[in-house]
């Protein structure tokens, strides 16, 4: 089998992805860009930006003042690597501003879907599955495959941040 995310022998990392699932990789990247502007506007980024001093909205403020800027560059320059393509070698740091790309829109995902600690999403997923076998209310049905969707694509972003971790791990083949 295939490994989606290879280190080559001469150092540098491809992607063995099909172009649908970059696509939508780098769909969720536009649609999170513009969010960054203003992360306390959308509490889905909480985890992108966790505050720093909770406790003291003073020291908070003057971390956001000191530090936010650059926080923000960072996420968006991770999102920007999201516009890799097939086979495309990247070197190191290129993939780790993949990874971080990724993980982000997974970190984004999972607030929005309510993860806490390791939530696997198994009990949500099969009160969905029960909706769409049972229920004849075409809203009910409609959300119960828009949160299976969503785990779906949960479990997708976990595993190509699993394979990047494994491919920065590897050595040479």
């Amino acid at each position: 089998m295939l490994r989606p995310i290879k280190r080559r022998r001469d150092g540098t990392y491809v992607l063995r992805l099909d172009e649908d699932t970059l696509d939508l990789v780098r769909a969720l990247a536009a649609q999170l860009d513009p969010l960054l502007d203003d992360p306390s506007a959308d509490s889905g980024l909480r985890r992108l930006f966790p505050p720093a001093h909770e406790e003291d909205v003073l020291a908070e403020a003057a971390w956001q003042i000191e530090q936010g800027a650059r926080l923000r560059d960072s996420r968006r320059a991770a999102l920007g690597a999201l516009d890799q393509r097939a086979e495309e070698p990247m070197d190191e740091e290129r993939m780790v501003a993949w990874m971080q790309g990724v993980n982000a829109l997974r970190l984004v995902l999972g607030e929005r879907l309510g993860i806490e600690g390791n939530d696997d999403g198994e009990a949500d997923v099969a009160e969905a599955e029960a909706v769409l076998e049972a229920s004849d209310d075409p809203a009910a049905v409609e959300e119960a495959r828009r949160r299976l969707a969503a785990w779906q694509l949960y479990d997708l972003l976990s595993a190509l941040v699993a394979y990047a971790v494994r491919a920065l791990e590897a050595g040479e083949d």
